[in-house]
């Protein structure tokens, strides 16, 4: 009987041994390369995605004649009374205003910037509180003038009406739209040409184009600034010159 048991008992750990020998043999082993092969496919999927190229910028410039004057002229008025200083500024300005009209300027052209008051005060002895002993009116004008050939007799004329102030004179083009396009088409073949250059020094072909950005352009009228006339001047003698509008091409070409 107890010979029969223990030929069970060693049966039976025989079976589990083999059990347990069979599901480790079954199991799957991760080895270090294995699970380190994964991460490393990014890195090489972005540089396949990755393009090379060619940037180059370029510059076209175009120098124009303006057609636009403007300018900002002022009334200064002072007087004993702030109803006295109110009527002679009132007067001044309107002569003025009426001048432009007669000479051409548009009502679309003349717009007030600024109108002041101020007291004038005084202060006779230390200590003693200031006291006003009259005011000062100003009223600022901003001015465009479109017929640049009537530019210096206008501002003449507005100092004979009143005027006191000519200050801020610029010039400028009423549309730079088409000049824009000319500076602009003068920027790309300056890239393209560039990147000629430099492709055939390098002994290397060109491929189409990547992108393509611009800067430097600016769709309002540009205006170049002079100095301060002072109204005491006998005769306005304007100078326009010339303008220069420029614009600025990014390009990038793809590299065989």
């Amino acid at each position: 009987m107890l010979k029969q048991m223990l030929i069970i008992v060693v049966a039976l750990t025989l079976l589990i041994a083999a059990t347990i020998f069979v599901y480790v043999a079954a199991t799957p082993r991760l080895t270090p390369s294995a699970t380190e092969a994964a991460p490393n496919l990014a890195p090489s999927a972005q540089t396949s995605a990755s393009e090379s190229g060619l940037i180059v910028s370029g510059v076209g410039k175009v120098r124009v004649k303006p057609n636009v004057a403007q300018a900002n002229i002022g009334v200064e008025v002072q007087a004993a009374t702030l109803a006295e200083a109110t009527s002679q500024s009132n007067a001044k300005s309107n002569a003025v205003i009426e001048k432009l009209k007669s000479l051409g300027v548009a009502e679309k052209d003349i717009q007030t910037i600024n109108y002041s008051v101020q007291p004038i005060t005084q202060q006779p002895r230390t200590g003693t509180t200031p006291a006003i002993s009259g005011y000062r009116v100003n009223n600022q004008l901003h001015v465009t003038i479109r017929k640049m050939e009537d530019a210096g007799k206008i501002l003449d004329a507005v100092v004979g009406a009143g005027a006191n102030n000519i200050y801020g004179i610029s010039f400028g083009i009423d549309d730079p739209t088409p000049f824009q396009q000319q500076a602009r088409a003068a920027a790309v073949k300056d890239a393209q040409d560039k990147a000629g250059q430099l492709a055939k020094a390098a002994n290397i072909t060109l491929g189409k184009i990547l992108f393509i950005s611009e800067g430097g352009a600016s769709p309002r009228p540009i205006f170049r600034t002079t100095g301060v006339m002072a109204a005491e001047a006998a005769s306005v003698p304007i100078e326009a010159g010339e303008l220069e509008i420029s614009v600025s091409v990014d390009m990038k070409f793809a590299l065989p």
